[in-house]
């Protein structure tokens, strides 16, 4: 729960009441200290609205504020997750994952690592952590705007000592292994002067750093996890004097040794460059990797304002597509490991181009559009699958034209100019990378659907589709029948039909990508 206006001691009183405050009241009032009757408390504003959370109490340890994390995150309704034998708690706030110790200066944001000046400290099965240092981190990750002290008794907790300051300021060492080289992550308690930290190779056996001024805890330091068949084996640490020496064993070429430093978190850095060479075994399976279809774009036709075509019996174009389109979706993820994007899930209208757009960044590998088909022909009937080229037929041509209706209901029809055939043929050049993918994705779902389903099979044909425009992936339009004949429409209005169409299309789509895949694995 949250509360607007700033805190004053009438505010205080109220929101521990759970009584909302009017603005008009909260800015007559200054903000007041609750006398000593009161334990002192602070009290959060959220950076996203600027309302103010509950009051949460304040302890004092060797004169520091603390806050409990418990209390943090009521104040903030969200749950806590503890692992009780090492002493840490998780929990969320604003999206962002924070990771707690106790006994440490540190504090995890998702992979982010914060040094805060005093250590969070650890008692009654909560962690407690300093006020100011923590509230800082939380503005400055926008979680919060500010924080209120409301003044009252200092209450102490005599159970709770300050631990003492910690001599050592090594604190952890991370190996990041990477294909040009290693990084080495020295994560200290203090930043180091620059150029005083020294690395060099022994013989292309041995690395050394040696950080004078370093202080670290030789027997209980924890060797880092060194990644296997890696660069580096193993860690040797030493405390000579007031200098640490880190060594690291040797296993590749290692060609040169830089040393880098972190002011946020502090941290010294050693990058180990590895000499440049090419693995084509690699480069081919990564490129093999980049053709695979793993994701597949399924596009339901029309949607929201634009019905499409409607048959007599009041049977909408947009309906059967997204019916057949959410069918095909649940086939693809139930039965295979490919992704499923959709350009609607739902009753929604989508702007032609916004469409091969969606299927573009997500990063689609083929995109399948779902449609209806209508003819004022009334006996026209059938199925077919069309490509983007510019129309050799009549009856093709007329097939776009209404598909591409949708664009009148657009608010900004400028973008599509004039789709003279000219601008076909540019837009097809542009597309020709994958027409034959296009073509023989075409033919494969004809020939499931001649398989599956009633009616006539009308065959691949080409058009010029603008929803097609544009999509850097293998493209098909489905016209799964005519909803202006009546034994179309007939089918079209049953599910059990229109589970057929959609298993017809999965049929087609897993073929496809078994020969296509085949292929790129036999190259």
């Amino acid at each position: 729960m949250s509360y607007e206006g700033p805190p004053n001691k009438l505010a205080v009183s109220m929101i521990r009441q759970n009584t909302t405050l009017s603005l008009a009241l909260l800015f007559l009032i200054p903000i007041l200290s609750l006398g000593e009757t009161q334990q002192t408390e602070v009290v959060f504003e959220r950076y996203s609205s600027g309302t103010y959370l509950k009051p949460i109490p304040v302890y004092q340890v060797a004169q520091l504020n603390y806050i409990a994390v418990m209390d943090l995150a009521g104040a903030f309704e969200v749950n806590v997750f503890e692992n009780a034998q090492v002493r840490k708690k998780v929990f969320r706030l604003n999206n962002l994952k924070i990771k707690l110790s106790a006994y440490t200066h540190y504090v995890m944001i998702d992979e982010r690592v914060i040094q805060m000046p005093h250590p969070a400290i650890y008692q009654n099965e909560d962690i407690y952590l300093p006020l100011a240092a923590f509230s800082e981190i939380l503005k400055h990750e926008k979680i919060v705007r500010n924080f209120h002290l409301i003044r009252g008794v200092p209450q102490t907790i005599p159970e709770i000592q300050q631990p003492a300051a910690s001599i050592y300021n090594i604190n952890n060492v991370q190996i990041v292994e990477r294909a040009n080289g290693v990084m080495i992550r020295i994560q200290t308690a203090k930043s180091f002067r620059e150029a005083s930290v020294k690395a060099w190779l022994n013989r292309k056996e041995w690395l050394y750093i040696t950080i004078p001024g370093g202080q670290i805890d030789v027997v209980n330091f924890k060797e880092p996890p060194f990644p296997n068949d890696g660069t580096l084996r193993k860690m040797v640490v030493n405390q000579l004097d007031d200098v640490v020496q880190l060594s690291f064993r040797i296993a590749g070429d290692v060609e040169s040794v830089d040393v880098l430093y972190g002011d946020y978190p502090a941290e010294v850095i050693v990058n180990l460059r590895k000499p440049y060479t090419i693995d084509s075994r690699h480069l081919l399976n990564k490129e093999r990797e980049k053709w695979r279809i793993d994701k597949i774009v399924l596009d339901a036709g029309h949607g929201g304002k634009d019905s499409g075509t409607i048959s007599p019996g009041g049977l909408q174009e947009k309906d059967v597509a997204l019916d057949v389109v959410q069918r095909l979706g649940k086939l693809i993820q139930e039965r295979t490991d490919v992704q499923v994007v959709y350009t609607r899930n739902s009753d929604v209208f989508i702007p032609l181009w916004e469409r091969t757009k969606i299927a573009n960044e997500a990063g689609g590998k083929l995109f399948v559009s779902v449609h209806v088909n209508a003819s004022k022909n009334r006996s026209a009937s059938g199925f077919e699958t069309f490509l983007l080229r510019p129309g050799k037929s009549q009856e093709a041509i007329e097939v776009a034209e209404l598909e591409n209706s949708a664009v009148r209901l657009e608010e900004d029809q400028t973008r599509y100019g004039d789709l003279s055939s000219q601008q076909l043929i540019l837009a097809t050049m542009a597309q020709s990378a994958f027409m034959r993918n296009s073509e023989t994705l075409a033919a494969q779902i004809q020939e499931e659907f001649d398989k599956e389903l009633q009616g006539v099979n009308r065959g691949v044909k080409q058009a010029g589709f603008i929803v097609l425009i544009g999509a850097s992936m293998p493209n098909v339009l489905v016209e799964l029948g005519f909803l202006s004949n009546s034994r179309d429409e007939s089918r079209l209005k049953r599910a059990s039909y229109r589970q057929k169409a959609a298993e017809a299309i999965f049929q087609a789509l897993i073929k496809y990508k078994t020969r296509h895949e085949t292929l790129i694995s036999a190259g």
